[in-house]
């Protein structure tokens, strides 16, 4: 049988996912490095009226679900490994469980941009580039080539028995 190629879109699903993966470490390893915020110029008074007193716990989260969860996610979204128990958490058994957790990580992304805003009540640059950015992840993991490419051909995971036959 013959594999399926990539389509641009998957190129480009990969190259966003490592995009927001590099930007979540950075500023995930900035707020925990100095959690007051000072040194990427973000004040520490942005967090009264929340349950933080610093930025460490949010760079913890950022650092893991929106830096190291994405990059993890790079081998495979390139190589589609079948790891049985990762694919235990796919909410699409048609489609690779990396597939799936790409919609994770945009909506992720896109939850975590706009819970920033509601708790600072104002943007940055920053967050518009990374909300548009969770958008766009999730719109090209939804585009046909993508889905195509990641969908899984149920009759080559068919048992043996199902193939053969009393006589």
């Amino acid at each position: 049988m013959k594999a399926k190629s990539k389509s641009i879109e998957v190129y480009i699903l990969i190259l966003a996912i490592t995009l927001e993966a590099l930007g979540a470490i950075f500023g995930g390893i900035s707020l925990m490095n100095d959690p007051s915020g000072t040194s990427i110029q973000l004040p520490v008074t942005l967090l009264e009226g929340t349950i933080f007193s610093s930025y460490l716990i949010p760079g913890i989260i950022l650092f893991l679900l929106l830096g190291f969860f994405p990059l993890f996610l790079i081998f495979p979204l390139i190589f589609k490994p079948n790891w049985l128990i990762i694919n235990g958490l796919n909410i699409y058994k048609k489609y690779h469980w990396a597939w799936t957790y790409s919609l994770y990580t945009s909506i992720m992304l896109i939850i975590w941009i706009n819970v920033q805003m509601m708790i600072l009540g104002t943007g940055s640059v920053i967050q518009g580039v990374s909300g548009l950015l969770g958008i766009i992840i999730l719109i090209i993991s939804l585009m046909p080539g993508t889905k195509r490419y990641y969908r899984i051909n149920i009759s080559s995971h068919r048992t043996v028995s199902s193939h053969s036959s009393i006589k």
